[in-house]
């Protein structure tokens, strides 16, 4: 028998042919929902026997109109400092969810990472614009404690970032919010000497925003995200990219894989999850909708993100769908802890947010 994840016995999809369980565990503590949130597992405090699942920050409008299309419509972006600890329900159907403070700043599409130590976030955006800062958080009697880690050498927002023994890597990005040429560079903070700074090593290829990394076997992987360059009006311009491109710390050399995604991706399911040997893609957008509008023929309505889960398996090179999951969403993040895979609100729509906690319970 398929072990679920232990909160949620209500409300999941079960797919014989793929193998995939996928639960709706709750809900976060803000019925609009939010995009660009950091959630981690960070070790379980005395007395308890779990870790914790911290979930904070993000984006989101909470003042739009009904249906609205128009940044007019949507009113302003609000960004979010908050957290909470996100736990089982005593019925088992449910989550609980408790307020744990608020990290130094508001925060969205930041880099980020559960360690022993604490959260580790970097870069990110609010409504002063782009981050260079970086600061890492510890829970104590379960509330936020939060110490300031050096800053990056540059403001970065929207960067694929990933954590490979003790060292915390963050990968591309944008600078600013008006750029038109997305970052390749990699930017390593050795959380066994803080005090020298971050080290940047070799650039991608290429620049890319909205991607997401993984670690397997020793090698960071990225995947997907899109490239900028100036419009007409000079103003940023995406290309969606399919490409996985592989860095080695060891040599310090990056390369392209031999097997691309099997869709333009960005904003997947942030860090990607690893399990079993897979790297497992989760929603994200594909860019169809985006590249109609460039061409003046985009639909009606909005499709809405991605519900595709995918695993690539890096010893072969391989793809398979695996699942979907019950609506599209992008740019949320993704823990893994137990053999499950949750994933935390999110967007659904351009401006429009979901609060649904899910977990995937691969195969």
């Amino acid at each position: 028998m398929k072990r679920l994840c232990p909160a949620f016995a209500a409300l999941c999809l079960f797919s014989a042919a793929m193998g995939e369980t996928i639960c709706t565990q709750g809900k976060i503590d803000d019925a609009v929902g939010r995009a660009g949130m950091v959630a981690v597992l960070l070790p379980p405090e005395e007395g308890q026997t779990e870790p914790s699942l911290v979930v904070a920050g993000g984006a989101n409008f909470p003042h739009a109109k009904p249906n609205a299309k128009t940044p007019e419509e949507r009113g302003a972006k609000v960004y979010y400092a908050d957290a909470a600890v996100i736990t089982p329900a005593e019925n088992g159907k449910s989550i609980q969810s408790r307020a744990v403070g608020q990290l130094p700043h508001p925060v969205a599409y930041a880099a980020y990472a559960g360690t022993p130590g604490g959260m580790l976030l970097a870069g990110g955006c609010n409504e002063e614009g782009h981050s260079a800062k970086a600061t890492r958080t510890t829970l104590r009697d379960m509330q936020l404690v939060t110490e300031a880690l050096p800053n990056l050498p540059r403001k970065i927002a929207y960067p694929a970032f990933a954590l490979l023994g003790n060292k915390f890597y963050v990968i591309g990005g944008q600078e600013d919010e008006t750029s038109t040429e997305a970052l390749s560079s990699c930017y390593m903070l050795n959380l066994d000497d803080i005090n020298a700074g971050w080290k940047e090593l070799a650039p991608m290829p290429s620049g890319r925003m909205l991607a997401a990394a993984a670690v397997h076997d020793g090698l960071i992987y990225v995947m997907g995200g899109c490239s900028l360059h100036p419009d007409a009006k000079g103003q940023p311009e995406r290309t969606y990219l399919n490409e996985v491109l592989c860095y080695d710390p060891g040599s310090n050399t990056w390369a392209r894989a031999q097997s691309d995604m099997p869709e333009t991706l960005v904003g997947v399911a942030s860090p990607l999850p690893v399990l079993n040997g897979k790297i497992y893609i989760i929603g994200g957008d594909p860019g169809n909708f985006y590249r109609a509008s460039l061409q003046g023929k985009a639909p009606a309505k909005h499709p809405g993100q991605s519900k595709s889960i995918y695993a690539f398996t890096p010893a072969t090179n391989a793809w398979q769908k695996v699942g979907e999951l019950p609506e599209g969403v992008a740019t949320f993040p993704a823990a893994v802890s137990g053999g499950c895979i949750y994933t935390v609100s999110g967007e659904i729509l351009p401006g429009v947010r979901t609060p649904r906690i899910y977990t995937i319970t691969p195969q």
